[in-house]
């Protein structure tokens, strides 16, 4: 079977080697990504690595930073074993391995291993134990709360500008912001989210300076991204309660984290639920997760 092995290197000197069983690893500061780097270093996916049959292709997902090969800005590429991937200030090389089909999913070994570290195994390694062996369900996970977050509150429909200049002002960055939000959309899932509130303000904002056909314009984007990020967000709730129907751990993994995405900044039982079960099939399942 093959992998990929990741050799990265953070900015603070740390070296840390992964081993991934996946054809495609998302790079980025998301919680669904494979290698999740800091949020100051990635936007919430970045790269996307892809194994062929003999060959590494990568693909940006963001540009801010552009992501490098030996220091030169790509936007798809064949990455060479000895090349250097940069994603911010964190570089790495990328290699497709032979693992043993024993081998588990991810597999991490890091260097300079502080005190601290140790200090923590001492509290993690059991609280872990703890998780994988008490379980009284039968090793199944537990049900989803009821009640699950709103992506947004109600409706913006009044602009923070009186005056009609300032309103217009603020309507076209508002909707300039929005309008980048949605076109990264299909890459961001936050990105999506965050674009439904730029569009309402900007409406709201355009109506204030009588531009009524932008604030129509602005109102019909807001309601129909309303409608489809909501859509897809009820999809991946859907999908991750079958796969645990089913036993299907890889794809709950998966959606844990998509929806870990679509969440982010929330705070709730059901967010809470999502971060303990990531947590849990990494523990739990990692194993059998190809």
């Amino acid at each position: 079977m093959k992998a990929l092995r990741f050799l990265v290197r953070y900015p603070d000197g740390r070296g840390e080697e992964l081993t991934i069983e996946a054809d495609r690893v998302l790079i980025g500061s998301g919680a669904h990504c494979e290698i999740r780097l800091p949020v100051d270093q990635a936007a919430m996916e970045h790269v996307l690595v892809s194994m062929g049959p003999t060959s590494v292709m990568v693909e940006a997902r963001a540009f801010e930073p552009p992501p490098t090969i030996n220091g030169s800005p790509f936007q798809r590429a064949h990455l060479m074993p000895e090349a250097i991937l940069g994603v911010g200030q964190v570089q790495m090389t990328v290699t497709i391995i032979e693992v043993l089909e024993k081998q588990g999913l991810v597999q991490r070994k890091q260097e300079k291993t502080s005190p601290a570290t140790y200090v923590l195994a001492v509290i993690a390694v059991p609280l872990s134990l703890y998780i994988i062996f008490s379980d009284s369900d039968g090793g199944q996970a537990e049900p989803p709360p009821t009640e699950v977050p709103k992506l947004w509150a109600d409706p913006i429909t009044s602009c923070p500008q009186s005056s009609k200049q300032q309103a217009l002002a603020l309507a076209h960055d508002q909707n300039v912001l929005a309008i980048a939000r949605r076109e990264r959309r299909p890459f961001h899932i936050q990105d999506g989210v965050k674009a439904v509130p730029l569009f309402e303000t900007a409406a709201a904002c355009f109506e204030v300076a009588g531009e009524n056909a932008l604030a129509k314009e602005a109102s019909n984007a807001s309601q129909s991204l309303r409608r489809e990020v909501g859509e897809d967000y009820r999809t991946h709730r859907v999908r991750l309660e079958h796969a645990i129907s089913v036993g299907d751990w890889r794809t709950a993994q998966i959606e844990t984290r998509v929806l870990l995405a679509f969440t982010d900044g929330l705070q709730g039982e059901y967010v809470t639920w999502l971060s303990n079960l990531d947590r849990k099939l990494q523990l739990k399942y990692g194993r059998k997760n190809r």
